[in-house]
């Protein structure tokens, strides 16, 4: 049970900070926006090593994380780039592949959840890719291009999952702050390279902080989780965000479900039960 409510309550804290994002992106550079706020999220996780020091990682684990912190960047950037260049519905259900890759490590290392956490599994992941599957218009194309993108963004990201669950368990504040400096200086490098700037304004530091801070919040979550539990059904639970941020979009922004999206939540719901068992 408590490796579940861990997972939990990193996919909440994941999806907030995403929602957030989103908002601010929408008035804001969405590019500043992800600088800034993994800078952010990169002081925030050195906040934890502060008051409760921990012996760091082994030189291997160090150089897992550091190649997670640079994947986590690049998945980044290859999502932005597949939501520019192709459909929404073809690109979001590409990107929750992520959780194939811990899943998989999970069951390769030798974890065998029992029959009802597989049937929750399937329900968990059949249900989020229904609830955020978007219908086609009739002008949609599917583009190679952001197919591709989208395939690697879920790679890079599903490794970063992988990285905090074999890498964290000894020093999952050394993992979170390893991940998030490397990710954060290499968006930042980037963002500079290529014009876009990282001017700061007053008003933009609550939300970025906050974001930042949920951010940091999630992934030493989903770390303290694995170490708790198999790293297969803590890769479900704890990669539930696109369900929290359909959730705020519903009470927030007035969006309306389909009937499909419902029974998408509905299978999710069945899939946490199960796998909480």
């Amino acid at each position: 049970m408590l490796t579940a409510l861990l997972s939990l309550a990193a996919s909440f804290s994941w999806g907030t900070s995403n929602y957030l994002a989103g908002v601010e992106s929408r008035s804001r550079s969405v590019w500043r926006v992800t600088a800034l706020s993994q800078i952010a999220a990169a002081v925030v996780a050195g906040v934890p090593l502060l008051f409760a020091p921990q012996p760091p990682p082994g030189s291997w684990d160090t150089a897992v994380l550091v190649l997670a912190g640079v994947t986590t960047a690049v998945g980044l950037v290859a999502f932005y780039r597949a939501l520019a260049i192709g459909p929404m519905s073809i690109v979001s259900p590409i990107i929750a592949g992520e959780v194939l890759i811990p899943l998989a490590a999970g069951l390769i290392r030798g974890e065998r959840p029992g029959p009802q956490a597989y049937l929750g599994m399937a329900l968990a992941v059949g249900g989020m890719v229904v609830l955020i599957w978007r219908r086609r218009g009739a002008r949609d194309r599917v583009h190679l291009s952001a197919v591709l993108l989208a395939v690697l963004a879920a790679a890079c990201w599903g490794f970063l999952l992988m990285a905090f669950g074999v890498s964290g368990h000894g020093s999952p504040y050394w993992a979170v702050f390893d991940t998030r400096v490397v990710s954060a200086a290499v968006l930042a490098i980037y963002v500079v390279a290529t014009g876009r700037g990282l001017s700061l304004r007053a008003q933009n530091i609550p939300a970025l902080v906050a974001i930042g801070l949920l951010l940091t919040v999630a992934n030493i979550l989903f770390t303290v989780a694995t170490g708790f539990g198999a790293l297969s059904v803590v890769a479900i639970l704890g990669s539930l965000s696109p369900v929290v941020v359909t959730a705020y979009a519903q009470v927030l922004l007035r969006e309306r479900l389909t009937t499909r999206q419902w029974a998408g939540f509905a299978a999710v719901f069945a899939g946490v039960v199960l796998l909480s068992l």
